[in-house]
């Protein structure tokens, strides 16, 4: 019992193999007996028949029950030790399978987090990666226990001693392909657990990495939409008020100032939108291809808002020039309205001092 705890779990696996082996090796050899064991038995129950009733034909029975007996148990005993060992055997087969596939949906998990990136150009695409990867977030969760406990299996049977204990065991080679074969199994167990250890760490690295670019991109996009979405009420608002605009032919001439002076308080009350629009590019050019790809959704967006922009102080312009004209045409100071005073060949006009005289 002793030695067996003070045996490294690679020493276990030779001797595993190697009962195994000469178990099997045992059961063949009483396999080959049967027919032996038969013969025995049939002689035998021959001569008790020829002996029946003597004191030899008991002492004979005697002889042949105990000897069906033993053929019986030695039978079980085989049978029993050979599934025990194949049994023992297969947990290591298992525990080589497990790691095999925990490798496998580890690869498929890293091809899965690849095809997630690179990160969207608006925030509704940011937004759904968002939530993808937050799924594929809780199926590590769930998949952990999972690695933590086929790895913690693996260092309960690999750990007790290092494989070179092994070499001091047996300082010459041994020739025996069982325990080739456990030596095999070993090593195969410890490098499947490095790998799926080493590939679990770099996977949620890798996981992390991405959340961290979608938190950045959902936090620029989020300012760009914002500083979009305020730009685009103030345009709108400045676009209802221009709208509301009369054509200059259809005001009164006595309105014309005042017309003009709302129209360049409406210029100045908008100067603060040139800060915005200029806010909006500046965050546009601060996305590279080589970062984040803005959608063509939001170009356009920003191309609308600036071309928006620049048609209203077009707009303004060019009704402040024709308040101007209107104003100098008509207005007080304006000598239309002497031309219709008089009739020809008289004309009327206004002296410099604003008085008015006629003309022949």
């Amino acid at each position: 019992m002793q030695q067996d705890r003070c045996c490294s779990p690679q020493l276990k696996l030779n001797m595993l193999h190697r009962k195994t082996y000469h178990v099997k090796e045992l059961q063949a050899e009483i396999d080959a007996h049967t027919d032996i064991f038969h013969n025995l038995d049939e002689n035998g129950q021959k001569i008790l028949r020829s002996l029946e009733g003597s004191e030899d034909a008991a002492l004979l029975q005697r002889r042949l029950d105990n000897m069906n007996l033993r053929w019986s148990d030695l039978r079980k005993k085989s049978l029993n030790i050979r599934s025990h060992l194949e049994a023992s055997t297969d947990q290591w087969k298992r525990l080589h399978l497990s790691l095999q596939e925990l490798l496998a949906w580890l690869q498929l998990k890293e091809d899965e987090l690849k095809q997630q990136a690179p990160t969207g150009g608006d925030l509704p695409t940011v937004q759904k990666q968002n939530d993808i990867h937050r799924t594929f977030k809780r199926e590590l969760k769930t998949k952990e226990p999972v690695i933590r406990s086929a790895l913690e299996t693996v260092r309960i049977l690999l750990a007790e001693q290092p494989v070179e204990g092994v070499e001091k065991l047996y300082p010459e080679p041994r020739e025996l392909p069982p325990e080739e074969r456990a030596h095999n199994v070993t090593k195969l167990l410890q490098r499947q657990a490095d790998e799926v250890r080493t590939e679990w760490d770099k996977l949620n690295l890798q996981s992390a990495d991405w959340q961290k670019k979608i938190d950045d991109a959902l936090e620029r996009l989020q300012g760009l939409q914002e500083a979009m979405d305020e730009l685009d009420l103030k345009l709108r608002q400045a676009e209802v008020f221009k709208g509301s605009w009369q054509p200059v032919g259809d005001l009164l001439i006595d309105s014309l100032q005042d017309h003009l002076e709302k129209v360049k308080v409406y210029r100045a009350e908008i100067v603060p939108l040139k800060e915005k629009v200029h806010h909006v590019n500046e965050l546009v050019h601060r996305f590279t291809p080589s970062d984040i790809q803005l959608s063509q959704y939001n170009l356009s967006c920003v191309e609308d808002l600036n071309t928006r922009w620049k048609v209203l102080q077009v707009a303004i312009d060019e009704r402040i020039r024709q308040l101007h004209e209107a104003h100098r045409d008509f207005g007080p100071t304006s000598q239309h309205f002497l031309t219709t005073s008089v009739q020809g060949p008289w004309e009327r006009a206004i002296s410099p001092n604003k008085v008015p005289y006629y003309i022949k």
